[in-house]
């Protein structure tokens, strides 16, 4: 199971791309990141409340700097091992965002992210909106 989506965003590739792999951008319900975007490199992505710390982590198998970045995706190493393929297109006005999040073992699994990922790609909009444009990592 899979889920393949597509957002235009209004804002050049490169300034996509250096958000989306920035230890400073956390979107809720994160609440950190560490991340080093190279081939074989790690994100941890973890949301921490009082009573707990779930995460989210995965290796990076494919980086192209500005325009394409590959790699797993587990959370709270529950086993399901997904694979998140992302490319930064420039268009016109923009980027269109390509997000293909594949391998997916359960429809629940599946469902949830689906909406997460337009929660997410909305608050990173908003974020690209409201702040200067950040470093690449």
């Amino acid at each position: 199971m899979k889920i393949d989506k597509i957002y235009a965003l209004p804002f050049p590739p490169n300034r996509v791309y250096a958000a989306w792999v920035c230890p400073e951008t956390i979107i809720p319900p994160a609440t950190r990141m560490d991340i080093n975007p190279t081939v074989g490199g790690h994100y941890r992505q973890f949301m921490e409340t009082e009573d707990r710390c779930n995460r989210a982590e995965g290796l990076f198998f494919a980086v192209e700097p500005d325009r394409h970045v590959r790699y797993t995706w587990e959370r709270d190493r529950d086993g399901e091992i997904t694979e998140i393929d992302v490319v930064f297109d420039a268009v016109d006005d923009g980027t269109s965002l390509r997000i293909r999040h594949s391998g997916f073992l359960k429809e629940e699994s599946r469902s949830l992210q689906d909406g997460d990922w337009d929660d997410y790609v909305e608050q990173l909009a908003a974020l690209l909106q409201n702040h200067k444009e950040p470093e690449t990592a």
